[in-house]
């Protein structure tokens, strides 16, 4: 596969995640019974390890690794700090905690657009 299509294919799944955990974000917080259907708690895992998946080939492809780029050191902390917000914004039992974890899940995915835009480190 090309560098191209690869990088395509990365931002298409990019894109796909970041809707599908807004929609799942939205349908918890109406109490939707679409939020609780099987497809919905399975299909984002499925996208986030095709997501997983381009990174490493993009990563082959370039023969670069986190630990030896300030930015994708960058970008490796801002997808843990994306996972752990998320996680609050789907888990938790209260809804302003809900709500705290959906903002700050939002701002990890704005950093990582400027980290990936950029090729600059920020922290």
């Amino acid at each position: 596969m090309s560098f191209i299509a690869l990088k395509h294919l990365h931002v298409t799944f990019v894109a796909i995640s970041v809707v599908l955990f807004m929609l799942r974000f939205f349908w918890r917080s109406i109490g939707a019974g679409i939020a609780n259907q099987k497809w919905v708690k399975i299909v984002p895992h499925i996208i986030d390890t095709a997501l997983l998946l381009t990174i490493v080939g993009m990563l082959i492809h370039w023969q670069m690794w986190p630990w030896e780029t300030p930015w994708l050191i960058n970008k490796v902390i801002g997808l843990v700090g994306y996972i752990l917000f998320g996680l609050v914004a789907m888990k938790a039992s209260v809804s302003w905690l809900r709500y705290v974890g959906f903002v700050g899940a939002l701002s990890w995915i704005m950093f990582l657009l400027h980290i990936a835009f950029s090729k600059q480190a920020l922290i």
